[in-house]
């Protein structure tokens, strides 16, 4: 927080204004049970109107699911919102999940 109110760090004047700001596009992770969802794949909101972009996917052995992660507006950043991915011109369900997707379960005490 001193840093912060000091502005005493590269890049401060870009990184403490963007803090301050709510961002327009937030970091989501996506399940879908369709084929895998890869980068550039463009998500949709339930009325087909471009919301994101994946930034990475694949299929996941563990939960045996197809997941990935990318941006999307604010507004649809929710867990549990129901949106649209579009592979090979064909529509397909995702639901916005919490990431990470598996939660660790190591001891580290």
């Amino acid at each position: 927080k001193r840093r912060r109110q000091t502005k005493d760090f590269p890049g401060a004047n870009i990184i403490v204004p963007q803090i301050k700001a709510k961002t327009a596009r937030r970091r989501v992770g996506l399940v879908s049970t369709g084929p895998p969802v890869r980068q550039h794949t463009p998500i949709l909101c339930p009325d087909g109107q471009v919301i994101g972009e994946v930034t990475s996917g694949c299929p996941s052995p563990c939960l045996k699911k197809n997941i990935a992660m990318g941006y999307v507006d604010a507004a649809f950043a929710k867990n549990g919102a129901a949106i649209q991915v579009e592979i090979r011109k064909k529509t397909v369900s995702a639901i916005v999940s919490k990431m990470p997707f598996v939660s660790t379960n190591y001891y580290s005490g």
